[in-house]
């Protein structure tokens, strides 16, 4: 499918703000791809759909990825689940057959020991897009993403990490495992 038909029916599919946020992460997607030497079409569109299942009911997210093993924390929560869902949408819906692209839109919430850098490239991406709304330490990670993609990923995490802990919840076990690769003491 082409990047306008996929345009025009995510545009449909999710919401006003949801859409900008998408047409945001796509082009940041982009630039960081061309700023770090990765493919700038697989990032762009990692970046258009990475969110293509996000205002499905859970209902529908947990049917579209039936096939897929879930962590039960995940089954419960929005936030999360429309990442596998994205997955699984963005290739039986949107005929996207690439892994990479594939991988970097189903880790974009959690991440996970040993991303790529696509994976990287992705997840952060959603963070800093200039859509999002303000957030402590932003600007930091927007100046961080274009210089170093390690630290701005370590950055992240533990942006997440303390965001989680705020909210009286438990991280997310693959987002510990990818906080881990930049914290081995967390493992012990």
């Amino acid at each position: 499918m082409k990047r306008e038909k996929m345009a025009y029916k995510l545009k449909k599919e999710l919401d006003r703000q949801r859409y900008a946020h998408t047409l945001g992460v796509e082009q940041t997607a982009r630039e960081m791809a061309r700023r770090f030497g990765e493919d700038e079409e697989k990032a762009a569109l990692a970046g258009l759909l990475h969110d293509c299942a996000k205002c499905m009911p859970l209902s529908q997210m947990l049917k579209a990825a039936r096939e897929e093993s879930l962590n039960p924390v995940m089954k419960t929560s929005k936030a999360l689940m429309h990442a596998v869902a994205g997955r699984c949408v963005a290739s039986s819906v949107y005929g996207v057959t690439d892994e990479e692209v594939l991988g970097a839109i189903r880790w974009h919430t959690t991440g996970h020991a040993h991303m790529t850098r696509l994976e990287k490239i992705i997840y952060l991406a959603d963070m800093i897009e200039p859509n999002r709304k303000p957030y402590p330490g932003l600007d930091a990670l927007r100046a961080l993403c274009m210089q170093d993609l390690d630290e701005a990923m370590h950055a992240a995490l533990r942006m997440s990490l303390e965001h989680v802990q705020e909210q009286g919840k438990t991280l997310h076990p693959d987002t510990l495992a990818a906080l881990a690769a930049y914290e081995p003491e967390l493992t012990r």
